[in-house]
C-alpha cells in the first residue's frame, strides 16, 4: 500500500475513534463485573460533552418506572412562566434555607418540590428547555429513582460531569441571565458562581420563584415555642460564653460578628427549639459586638416568662428584620466578621453579606463554630450518658427483631423506624430522633442515604443484609449509630464484605496519633482493607457531631480529598463509618461515635498523642465476622470493647429490667476467638478465651470429683 494511502487510512481511523469517544458518557468501572462487561476501546470511556436525560437507565425505552418517582412536568411549566416574567434564562434552586444549614424544615424543601429528589444534598438548575440536578455519591441511586425524565442527573465527582457554572456556560448565550434567591445561597458560593459565569449575568432575585408557584400542599411553618437548655446540661452559662466570644473577636481582626447558623445561636444562648425536624433549633440570627447583643427571632418563640428571664440582657428583635437592620447595627463597628462556608456550615447568605458596608466586611469561619465543637466536661459526660441510654433502646429493638423475624413475624423498614422512636422515647430526656432513620433491607441498603416510604417499604427477610442507621436527641447529647444485621444464614460473600468494613472501622477506632494530625488524613485507615480488594465507598468516613444539636457538626470531617483539613482537639466527638454498597444487592455500614482524648507515655514524648475513646456501645453483627481475617490487634480491640459494652450497657439494661435485650447482648459479646489455636502458640487476642475454657474445665472436674 502506498505510504500516502496508509497515512490517509490512519487519519481516518483516528477521526473515527474521536467520534466514537464522543458518542456517550463514561462508565464507572468499580467491580469485577464492571470490568468483565466493559466495552472495547473507544466506547464510552471518555466524555466530550455533558450528561443527558437519555443516558439515565431509568429513562430508557422500556425501563420500569420506580414507585417513588415524582412527576414534575406541571411544576416546571409554572416555573418557566415565572422565569419569562422576570426575563431570566436560568434559575438556581438550592437545598438551603436562609441559614445555609444541612437540614431544613419541610416548609423550605424548595429543591425537593421542583425536582422530586428528597435527599438532603442537591442543587437544581432550570433553563428554558432543560433541567438538571447536581448531587453527591450518597444520593446517586436515590436520585435515579426519584427524578422523573425531565431531569438530567449530574453526579458530582464523576469523570466528565461539569459543575453548575460550566454547564450553564455550555447551554446559555453570553447575553442571557441567571438568577437565584440571595438569601438561600452562601456568600462564598455566590461569589464563585458570579465569577465563573461571567460574562453571563448572575442576578440576585429577591422574589423566590418557587414560593410563587408552590401554592398548594406546602407544609406549614412550625409554631412551637423555644425552650431553655439548663446549666446541668449545657455546663456553661450563656453569659460566660458571650464573654469568651467577645474576647476572641479582636484575635480574629473584628469587633463585631453576625451569627447565622442555627446551631451556633442555640449553643451560644443555651436555648433550643423545634423549627427544623430532628434538630433542636429555632429560626434565629444574632449580632454580637463589645456593646451589643441582639437576637432576631419570632416573638412567639421566646415570649414565655421563663425564656424572658433567661434572656435578660439580650436585645430582642423580630426575625424578619435581621437583614434590614444590619446596616444600622454595623455603624458602630470597625470590622464585622461574616461567617464563611466551612465544612458542614454554610456560612452567611449573600443577602446578609451584602447588607454589611463593603469596607467593614471580614469573611472567615465563625469563631462560635470552634468553641462549640470542643465539649466542656458536662457536655462530654452528657454525650457518654446519651449514648449509653441510646444503646439500651437500640439493642432492645434489635433483640426483638432477632427473636421475631426468623419466626415469620412481619417486620418492614417503616416498622423498624417507628419502633426505634418508641423505644428511644422510653429513655430519660429523649427528644425524638436526630435524623430520619435509614432502614434499608437488601437492595435498599445499597442506597447510602435511603429513606423508606410507603412505595419502597421492604419486608425484612432472612437472606440479605439489613442496614440500620439511626440516632436520638437527648437533653444531654446527640447520638448517631449504624449497625448492619442479618437474620438468617449469611453467604460467604456477605461475611467477607462485612469483615472488610469492620477491619477499617476498627483500625481507625484504635488509632494513636500525634496531636497535630489532620482529620482528613486518617480516612485512609478505614478504607485500606477495602482498597486492598479493589473496593471503596462514595462518602466520607467521619463527621463531627453536636451536643443536643446538629448531627453533622463542623469542623471535623474525615474524608479523603477534603479541601479543608483540621486538627483534632480533646473532647471533639465524631463518627467512624466506613461502608460498602453493592448496587441492587445490599449495603453495609458500621458507624460508631468516638471521643478524642489525650494519652500519655513514659517516653521522650509523654504528652504528644491523642487516641479515641469508644462512645457508641452496640455490639457488631457476630455472624457476619470472619475472625480469621482479623489481626490480633483488631480481635483484642473487639474483645475489650465487648467487656466495656457488657459492663456499661448490660448494667443499664439490668437496671431497666430489659431481660430480652440483656440476654441478646450477652450472646453477642462473647469474646471473639479463632477456630483453633495455631501451632506457634495462642495469640494474645485469645488468651482470655482459653483462660475461661480452662477455668470451666477445672470447675467441672472439681464438681465430678467432689460429688460423684
Amino acid at each position: 500500500m502506498p505510504e500516502s494511502r496508509k497515512l490517509v487510512l490512519l487519519a481516518g481511523v483516528f477521526l473515527l475513534t474521536l467520534v466514537n469517544l464522543t458518542q456517550s458518557g463514561p462508565i464507572a468501572l468499580r467491580t469485577p463485573e464492571d470490568w468483565d462487561n466493559a466495552p472495547s476501546f473507544g466506547d464510552r470511556l471518555l466524555r466530550k460533552r455533558s450528561p443527558t436525560v437519555s443516558e439515565r437507565p431509568g429513562c430508557k425505552e422500556g425501563a420500569t418506572i420506580p414507585p417513588n418517582r415524582v412527576n414534575t412536568t406541571k411544576r416546571l411549566i409554572d416555573l418557566r412562566i415565572q422565569m419569562d416574567l422576570y426575563n431570566i434564562s436560568a434559575y438556581i434552586v438550592t437545598s438551603d434555607n436562609a441559614h445555609q444549614g444541612e437540614e431544613v424544615a419541610p416548609h423550605d424543601h424548595r429543591r425537593e418540590f421542583i425536582c422530586g429528589l428528597s435527599g438532603s444534598s442537591g442543587t437544581a438548575v432550570i433553563t428554558k428547555d432543560a433541567a438538571a440536578v447536581w448531587t453527591d455519591g450518597r444520593y446517586f441511586l436515590q436520585a435515579e429513582n426519584e427524578l422523573d425524565c425531565n431531569w438530567i442527573l449530574m453526579k458530582d465527582g464523576e469523570a466528565g460531569v461539569p459543575n453548575i457554572t460550566a454547564w450553564l456556560r455550555e447551554v446559555l448565550k453570553t447575553d442571557e441571565k441567571v438568577a437565584a434567591d440571595p438569601t438561600l445561597i452562601g456568600t462564598t458560593t455566590w461569589q464563585r458562581y458570579d465569577k465563573d459565569l461571567a460574562p453571563i449575568e448572575f442576578e440576585p432575585l429577591p422574589t423566590n420563584l418557587i414560593d410563587v408557584i408552590w401554592t398548594t400542599g406546602r407544609p406549614p411553618v412550625n409554631t412551637e415555642p423555644g425552650f431553655i437548655l439548663h446549666l446541668n446540661y449545657s455546663g456553661e452559662s450563656w453569659q460566660d460564653k458571650v464573654d469568651r466570644l467577645r474576647a476572641e473577636l479582636p484575635k480574629q481582626g473584628a469587633d463585631a460578628l453576625v451569627i447565622t447558623a442555627l446551631d451556633e445561636v442555640a449553643w451560644l444562648l443555651n436555648i433550643r427549639g423545634s423549627d427544623v425536624p430532628n434538630h433542636p433549633v429555632l429560626l434565629a440570627y444574632m449580632y454580637v459586638s463589645s456593646t451589643q447583643l441582639v437576637l432576631f427571632a419570632e416573638t412567639s418563640k421566646i415570649s414565655s416568662p421563663e425564656m424572658q428571664t433567661h434572656l435578660t440582657g439580650v436585645t430582642q428583635r423580630p426575625y424578619d428584620r435581621f437583614v434590614a437592620e444590619l446596616p444600622d447595627l454595623a455603624k458602630s463597628a470597625s470590622m464585622v466578621l461574616i461567617p464563611s462556608q466551612f465544612v458542614y456550615t454554610g456560612g452567611a447568605s449573600y443577602a446578609v453579606y451584602n447588607a454589611i458596608p463593603e469596607t467593614k466586611r471580614l469573611l472567615k469561619p465563625s469563631p462560635v463554630l470552634m468553641m462549640k465543637a470542643k465539649k466542656n466536661t458536662v457536655e462530654a459526660e452528657g454525650m457518654m450518658n446519651a449514648h449509653l441510654k441510646d444503646a439500651v433502646a437500640l439493642c432492645d429493638v434489635i433483640s426483638l427483631m432477632v427473636e421475631e423475624i426468623p419466626k415469620g413475624v412481619r417486620w418492614d423498614e417503616l416498622k423498624v423506624s417507628a419502633e426505634l422512636l418508641k423505644y428511644r422515647a422510653q429513655q430519660e430526656v429523649n427528644k425524638g430522633a436526630s435524623f430520619n432513620t435509614i432502614a434499608g433491607y437488601g437492595p435498599n441498603g445499597a442506597i447510602i442515604h435511603y429513606s423508606a416510604s410507603e412505595e419502597t417499604n421492604a419486608v425484612i427477610g432472612t437472606t440479605s443484609l439489613f442496614l440500620l442507621d439511626s440516632g436520638g436527641q437527648y437533653f444531654d447529647g446527640t447520638t448517631d449509630v449504624t449497625r448492619t444485621l442479618h437474620f438468617g444464614t449469611p453467604t460467604a460473600a456477605q461475611i467477607k464484605a462485612y469483615t472488610l468494613v469492620l477491619m477499617g472501622h476498627l483500625d481507625l477506632a484504635r488509632l494513636v496519633f500525634p496531636k497535630t494530625t489532620r482529620d482528613a488524613r486518617v480516612d485512609v485507615l478505614a478504607r485500606a482493607p477495602l482498597f486492598d480488594q479493589g473496593l471503596d465507598y462514595l462518602h466520607g468516613t467521619g463527621h463531627g457531631i453536636g451536643h443536643f444539636g446538629s448531627i453533622h457538626e463542623s469542623p471535623t470531617r474525615v474524608a479523603l480529598g477534603s479541601s479543608v483539613e483540621n486538627t483534632f482537639f480533646e473532647n471533639y466527638f465524631f463518627s467512624d463509618e466506613p461502608g460498602y454498597y453493592k448496587a441492587g444487592d445490599f449495603g453495609i455500614r458500621i458507624e460508631s461515635i468516638l471521643r478524642v482524648i489525650p494519652t500519655t507515655f513514659s517516653t521522650e514524648f509523654p504528652d504528644r498523642f491523642f487516641r479515641f475513646q469508644a462512645v457508641t456501645l452496640v455490639p457488631f453483627e457476630r455472624k457476619l465476622i470472619d475472625v480469621t481475617m482479623l489481626s490480633d490487634g483488631q480481635i483484642d480491640y473487639v474483645n475489650d470493647y465487648y467487656i466495656l459494652v457488657r459492663q456499661k450497657v448490660g448494667a443499664e439494661m439490668t437496671k431497666q429490667n430489659r431481660t430480652r435485650a440483656y440476654n441478646w447482648l450477652i450472646s453477642q459479646t462473647e469474646p471473639l476467638m479463632l477456630p483453633e489455636p495455631v501451632n506457634k502458640g495462642v495469640s494474645i487476642a485469645n488468651k482470655q478465651v482459653w483462660v475461661g475454657i480452662w477455668t470451666q474445665l477445672f470447675i467441672s472436674m472439681f464438681v465430678v470429683f467432689k460429688f460423684y
